[in-house]
C-alpha cells in the first residue's frame, strides 16, 4: 500500500506532457494548443524562440495545422498564416500572436 501511495505521489509531481492529438482534432482545438505554446515554453531554458518552437506542435493532431506549424519551426512563424488560422478557429486571443 505504501508503494502505491509513493508511486502515485511521484506521478503527480513534475511537468505534465500534452497528450498527442488525434487526426480528427478540430481546427479550433488545434489552434488553442498552438496559441498556448509560449505559456508551455515559459519554464524552458535557452532562447525564447527556440523554446516556443519546441512546443508549437504539442498535442496538435489536426493535419492542416500540424503541416503548417511544422514549417514554422524552421522558417519562423508566418504571421499571415497564423492570423488566418486564428480567424478560422474563431479565437479571440492568441498568446503566440502577442509574442
Amino acid at each position: 500500500m505504501l508503494r502505491l501511495v509513493s508511486l502515485l505521489t511521484l506521478l503527480g509531481c513534475g511537468p505534465r506532457a500534452v497528450p498527442a492529438g488525434a487526426p480528427d482534432q478540430s481546427l479550433h482545438d488545434a489552434m488553442v494548443l498552438v496559441c498556448d505554446a509560449p505559456n508551455r515554453a515559459s519554464s524552458d531554458s535557452g532562447s525564447r524562440s527556440d523554446a516556443i518552437a519546441g512546443h508549437l506542435t504539442d498535442g496538435v493532431g489536426n493535419s492542416e495545422v500540424l503541416t503548417t506549424v511544422e514549417g514554422w519551426k524552421t522558417d519562423g512563424i508566418d504571421r499571415r498564416q497564423l492570423d488566418r488560422l486564428i480567424k478560422r478557429a474563431h479565437l479571440r486571443s492568441c498568446a503566440l500572436r502577442d509574442e
